[in-house]
């Protein structure tokens, strides 16, 4: 299946005279079909963990499947993707914040972040929301047979409302995986340090997604259908891999490298899954254009913010 992606649109909801939280209803990802006695959460020696990466699919039926995820992407082999994507996030505002979630196999922040939007090839246009982002040290994706010395996956998940059924959203999941390489002049980044910082409150404060792909001088990408890359692997994930690898300091490097410091579960202090086959899927290739990001209404908007911006575009037409 062809996706493209096309800019973020700006959404204005009326709310009540004070702001009040937006809920959701997020699509559900399939069921996993477990082993007797595991689950997800039972990471750690006696569950799964880094060093049974191979054997996951005797715990979940679903790792054993055929679109699964990580994959070497071979780029001689990858097509061109008809439609661009426009990665464009809503500008971070201290409303708006990332927590760091207790994942005793990566580091993670949680909370939702902001809207993009997919286009399959049936031309039905899917929602998403950022979700969460977390670390995978080397990468769990290889380019060309290359490892990197970092990946971070941003995950999207696609949401269920009066415009959206999530019986018509193949993929519910849309991940976006950006590399990482050491470098002796990178500086380190301010999104990263309330993971170890122990004085710190483990929120992320003044962080903006946008920082990242602003950073690169190629947005070159390449596109798959596949799957989750930890438990249950549930292959429901539009996978957007971009080529060009961001530099990372020594010391935030090691840090995460020492997080995984239990031989038993992070073999010489990996946290990816070995490469998986692609048994025919197609890869796209494309660039996606990141320039021009601009803020957005915030979709927490209270009724008094919604009537100025009325008055306001009144004025403007007249």
């Amino acid at each position: 299946m062809i996706f493209g992606f096309f800019a973020l649109i700006p959404t204005l909801i009326t709310a009540e005279t004070t702001t009040n939280e937006v809920i959701r209803d997020y699509c559900s990802l399939p069921d996993a079909v477990y082993a007797d006695g595991v689950s997800a959460a039972d990471f750690g020696a006696t569950g799964w963990n880094y060093a049974n990466a191979a054997n996951w699919a005797d715990l979940v039926v679903t790792c054993g499947g055929s679109f699964q995820s990580p994959i070497d992407i071979v780029t001689t082999g990858s097509t061109q993707e008809p439609v661009q994507p426009q990665i464009h996030y809503r500008s971070k505002d201290a409303s708006v914040g990332y927590e760091e979630a207790n994942k005793p196999y990566t580091k993670e922040y949680e909370g939702e972040y902001s809207e993009i939007e997919v286009t399959d090839a049936s031309g039905s246009v899917i929602r998403y929301y950022a979700k969460q982002f977390h670390i995978h040290t080397p990468s769990e994706h290889t380019i060309d047979g290359k490892y990197y010395d970092l990946e971070i996956h941003f995950v999207h998940q696609a949401i269920q409302d009066d415009e959206q059924d999530c019986n018509t959203v193949k993929n519910k999941l849309t991940v976006f995986g950006l590399m990482f390489q050491e470098s002796s002049s990178a500086t380190d980044y301010e999104a990263f340090k309330p993971w170890f910082d122990s004085n710190a409150t483990g929120e992320v404060d003044s962080f903006d997604l946008n920082d990242f792909f602003s950073k690169m001088s190629d947005a070159t990408y390449y596109h798959y259908n596949g799957s989750l890359t930890t438990l249950p692997c549930s292959q429901t994930v539009n996978w957007v891999v971009f080529q060009q690898p961001l530099p990372i300091s020594t010391a935030q490097l090691k840090q995460f490298q020492d997080f995984l410091s239990d031989s038993t579960l992070f073999p010489i202090k990996h946290n990816n899954r070995p490469i998986q086959h692609l048994n025919g899927r197609k890869i796209l290739k494309g660039t996606a254009i990141t320039a021009g990001v601009t803020e957005i209404p915030n979709l927490e908007a209270s009724f008094a913010q919604t009537v100025a911006m009325a008055i306001l575009l009144v004025i403007l037409i007249q």
